[in-house]
């Protein structure tokens, strides 16, 4: 069973409750209105963006091409109002999220062992 396999599974699990817990709290602690889950290769996990499936499928090229400019496993893109904060979770998953604020390093490190525990990686 792949990792995506093994996720959604888990994913599944879940009530909407246990779900709509987490979702909380992304935006409350970390100020995320919307986020996305993804494999390397672009496929969706999950998500609250309008078209998460399709943005999915974006996110590793962005990642390469920032990758280009600077190697690293988190960026964070400031356009306008927004902050854009894109990690990688682990080998095989990206995450994807907008909201308000930069996150800390130490806020960075949390949502990605955060992530890792809710997604069962």
């Amino acid at each position: 069973m792949g990792v995506i396999e093994k996720i959604r599974n888990l994913l599944r699990s879940k009530t909407e409750a246990e779900i709509q817990s987490f979702e909380d709290e992304l935006r409350s602690r970390f100020g995320f209105e919307e986020f996305l889950y993804a494999t390397v290769e672009g496929l969706p996990i999950t998500g609250t963006f309008l078209s998460y499936e399709e943005l999915s499928a974006k996110v590793p090229e962005v990642v390469k091409i920032l990758s280009e400019l600077e190697p690293s496993g988190n960026y964070t893109i400031i356009a306008g109002e927004k902050v854009y904060t894109l990690l990688k979770i682990s080998s095989e998953v990206l995450m994807l999220a907008r909201g308000g604020k930069t996150l800390t390093a130490d806020e960075i490190q949390e949502l990605i062992m955060r992530s890792r525990k809710e997604l069962g990686i």
